[in-house]
Formats: C-alpha cells, sequence, structure tokens
C-alpha cells in the first residue's frame, strides 16, 4: 500500500502528475485529509498506514499463486505466492469528455466502492479504501485512482470473486447516472483485449509499434484475409513468423481442442515466447470461429496442420500472401456482402503491405471493424486487381484494394453504426480519412521505423477496470 500511495503522489512515470489530492475515502482518511489539499509524499505514506491499519492489527494474510507456463506438461503450473491485500483500479473519462469536479469524482468514487462492495453499513465487514486525483494522463484522460484494503475492519478477507464483470457492470450504471458517455463495447458486450502495462511496457522497450496482442491480431487476420481453408490459415500464420501449436481437450493429446499463438522468441526479446489464445484477443479468431469462416469444410486438414506443426518453429523470412482472389472478386463485385469481419481482415493484410513497420491508419481501421456485431465492378477486374496486390510491383493494386475497401466501410458505417454506435463510427472515419495520405505515396513506398511510434487509437490501455476501458 505504501508503494501504490507513493507512486500515486509522486511525479509519475513521466512527471505526468500535477496537484495530487484526495477525493474520496474511507472516514478515517477523511478525517485527517481534507479532500481537494494537495498532498504531499509525507502524506502519502501516513494514507497508506491508515488503510494498513487493520491488516497489521489482524495479522491477516491476503496471498495468490502465481503462476507460470510449464512447457513439458502444456500447462501453468504454481510457482510460489505473492502478497494481494492491495486493490487498485482506475476510473477514466475519454479524452474529450473534459474533467470532472473534484465533488463529482468523490461521489463517483464512492458509488462505485459501494456497489463493488467494499463497504459495509455496519461497519465491521467494511474495507478502508481511498480515491486519488492527480491531473490528466499522457493522453489527456481526465481519471482518479481507488486503493482498497483487502483486510477489513473484522480481520476477514474482502471478497473479490468476479470483481472484473462485476465493476463493468458498476460502470456501465454510474456512466448514465453521471451523464458520462457509455463504453459502446460494454453496451453491445463485445470487445476486444487489450494490452496488460507489462506488454506495453516490453514493446516500448524493444522498440517496436505494436505490443504482442496487437501484432498477434494484426498477422492473424491478414492470414485470414489470405486463406481459402483452415490448414492455409495455420501455414499461412507460420509464414508470417507465428508460432501455432495445438491446445487439446482435458486428458488427452490428440485431441486437438483449439490452438494457441506466440510471437517467435527472437523478437519477443527475452528468450521466452508468450503464448497466448486467439479466442481471449478476439473472439473471432478462435478455433471454432475459424472452421465456422469455411463452412466447416477442411476441419480435420486444419487439424493435422496443427499437429503437424508441433515442436520448434525456427525463425524464417516473412512471407506475404496475397489476398485471396475470392475475397477480392466479394469486395469489388458485391457478389457477396462483406461484413465488418471482412474488412478486419482486409485492412490487416493492407496493415502488413502499406504500413508493416510503422501501423497506422489501416491497422487501426482492422481493429475498428473487428469491434463490430454485423453492404458493393467486374469479377475478372477483381481478380487481376488481386494479382496485382501480389506482385512484386504492387503498390498501386494494393491502393486499389484500399480505396475499394473505404468505399464500402463508409457505406456501412453510414448504414448500420452512425445511430448504433456513434463512439466508433467517428473514429472509423477519422481513420479513414487518415488513409488518403497513404493512397498518395510514391508507387514503391519504403517504410521506415521511427522509434516506438503507437497507433493513436490504442495508445496505453487500462486494467479493464476503468470506465473507459475501450478509450
Amino acid at each position: 500500500m505504501a508503494g501504490l500511495m507513493s507512486y500515486l503522489v509522486g511525479p509519475g512515470r513521466s512527471n505526468e502528475h500535477t496537484a495530487p489530492m484526495v477525493v474520496a475515502g474511507d472516514d478515517r482518511v477523511l478525517f485527517e485529509f481534507e479532500t481537494g489539499a494537495e498532498l504531499s509524499n509525507g502524506d502519502a505514506l501516513r494514507i497508506a498506514a491508515i488503510l494498513d491499519q487493520p491488516r497489521r492489527v489482524h495479522g491477516t494474510s491476503v496471498r495468490v499463486p502465481v503462476r507460470e507456463w510449464d512447457e513439458a506438461r502444456g500447462v501453468h503450473v504454481k510457482t510460489g505466492e505473492r502478497d494481494a491485500h492491495v486493490w487498485h483500479c482506475s476510473l477514466s473519462l475519454k479524452a474529450d469528455e473534459g474533467k470532472l469536479d473534484p465533488k463529482l469524482w468523490n461521489q463517483v468514487a464512492t458509488a462505485f466502492v459501494d456497489r463493488m462492495g467494499f463497504i459495509d453499513p455496519d461497519g465491521a465487514k467494511s474495507s478502508r479504501w481511498v480515491a486519488v486525483h492527480h491531473g490528466t494522463s499522457k493522453a489527456g484522460n481526465d481519471h482518479i485512482h481507488i486503493a482498497v484494503q483487502m483486510v477489513r475492519e473484522d480481520g476477514t478477507k474482502t471478497n473479490t470473486h468476479n470483481d472484473f464483470s462485476r465493476s463493468q457492470k458498476v460502470c456501465a450504471e454510474l456512466e448514465r447516472e453521471f451523464g458520462l458517455q457509455v463504453v459502446e463495447t460494454r453496451e453491445h458486450g463485445k470487445g476486444l483485449a487489450g494490452e496488460k502495462p507489462a506488454e506495453a511496457a516490453r514493446a516500448h522497450r524493444e522498440d517496436r509499434p505494436l505490443s504482442a496482442p496487437y501484432e498477434l491480431r494484426r498477422r492473424m487476420r491478414a492470414a485470414l484475409a489470405s486463406s481459402q481453408s483452415p490448414a492455409q490459415y495455420v501455414q499461412r500464420l507460420r509464414d508470417l513468423n507465428v508460432l501455432v501449436e495445438p491446445s487439446f481437450q482435458k486428458g488427452s493429446t490428440t485431441r486437438v481442442r483449439g490452438y494457441r499463438v506466440a510471437l517467435p522468441a527472437v523478437e519477443s526479446g527475452d528468450g521466452k515466447s508468450i503464448r497466448y489464445t486467439p479466442s481471449k484477443l478476439d473472439a473471432r479468431l478462435g478455433w471454432p470461429a475459424i472452421l465456422g469462416r469455411f463452412d466447416g469444410q477442411g476441419a480435420v486438414e486444419g487439424e493435422q496442420e496443427l499437429l503437424a506443426g508441433r515442436g520448434a518453429q525456427g525463425v524464417h523470412p516473412t512471407r506475404r500472401h496475397p489476398i485471396a482472389p475470392e475475397k477480392v472478386d466479394a469486395l469489388i463485385s458485391g457478389k457477396k456482402n462483406m461484413g465488418p469481419d471482412d474488412l478486419a481482415q482486409i485492412y490487416a493484410r493492407l496493415s502488413l503491405q502499406l504500413e508493416p513497420r510503422t501501423p497506422g491508419p489501416l491497422f487501426g481501421l482492422s481493429e475498428q471493424f473487428a469491434r463490430v456485431g454485423q453492404s458493393p465492378g467486374s469479377g475478372a477486374y477483381a481478380v487481376r486487381l488481386a494479382a496485382r496486390a501480389g506482385g512484386r510491383d504492387g503498390t498501386r493494386g494494393w491502393i486499389a484494394v484500399m480505396r475499394q475497401a473505404n468505399r464500402l466501410s463508409r457505406t456501412l458505417t453510414a448504414q448500420h453504426l452512425t445511430t448504433s454506435r456513434p463512439q466508433l463510427a467517428a473514429t472509423t472515419i477519422a481513420l479513414m480519412e487518415a488513409t488518403v495520405a497513404i493512397s498518395h505515396r510514391p508507387a514503391t513506398p519504403q517504410p521506415t521505423r521511427v522509434g516506438s511510434a503507437r497507433p493513436a487509437l490504442l495508445g496505453r490501455t487500462a486494467t479493464g477496470r476503468d470506465i473507459g476501458a475501450e478509450r
């Protein structure tokens, strides 16, 4: 608790913290510290001591297991335990919402903590807590941090079971009650996994423009755009230097349940490849969803391809395949209604082609259309377009695909998103406008890497307990 409070009152990682103050909290904290008064580091340590008192008095230990991936057994195994007596989250507004008055933050924070079950009307089962405001984030988001002591007044442990889902429900209620913008992915029950702070820090440390969850999603969608069967999808993933391995049904080492993906260790930087379950990155990338894209055709061959690739997979020169001709045909000719998911794949493949080292608006559009829940030319021209896109000097072909995708995207946005998902629609339109610069590049662009530049729409995501988790 002392470490957390010192950070909240301190200068921040980039000197972004200004005028730290308590805006709400336990009565014992508010008795000593007036809301709105600027805090010093000594004040932070005193607040930590107040919050920590029940734990020290009762000697209650709150521990959680530490698990690591066991490569040989293919499971996570417990390797130890760590202290877990501090519960911490942030409540954040979108930058264009402006700022809340400290008195309003007080009401929001108190209502949040109460509805999360940390406050007991009788007092014995209450957890001590504090809410701190220290200016806007680097991205301009007004926010507060809430710290809660997990040992209650009577020495028992606070129940945090299912706290992520409960916090999202509470945030949705508060957004409506206080007239704040409602996060659309929460409203529609859908969303994409964000990056954890450690993943963002790792990407920055290794000078990579995208952290592993985002880069894996880009490569998986691009592989789909180039594939005509589940087995080919797995092959395309490996061509894009994605490590692919099967996951098995419980108690079996042969019955395939799904798959896991990772960036090669040489790319991840420290000799370790972190495995991800695709459905947790994006539900539409799970194995059942992959099979469904091909109407169940080729399931057996797909599983065989997964099994054939077990074991070491070295890093090799990346092979980027052209978009499957039938997908370009559908895009150009309008013979098949293409939805947001199709566009997410096409934009991902365009991003690998036109902005490989500096992912920008094309990758952003891929992410945006992947968020949407479920509009149009000569077929021969479409096939020629696909062939040009795969050619040695096919930049013009790729630009043509991009422009057609943008036309369809504008139609879909106007017809389906402007009313039902206004926030997402506004961001999508802005990203499409940004692709204009790409379409005016020279015929053979020479991409360069610019430090650790990151797509503006990604920024740094929060833990998932934010009011603005998608913001």
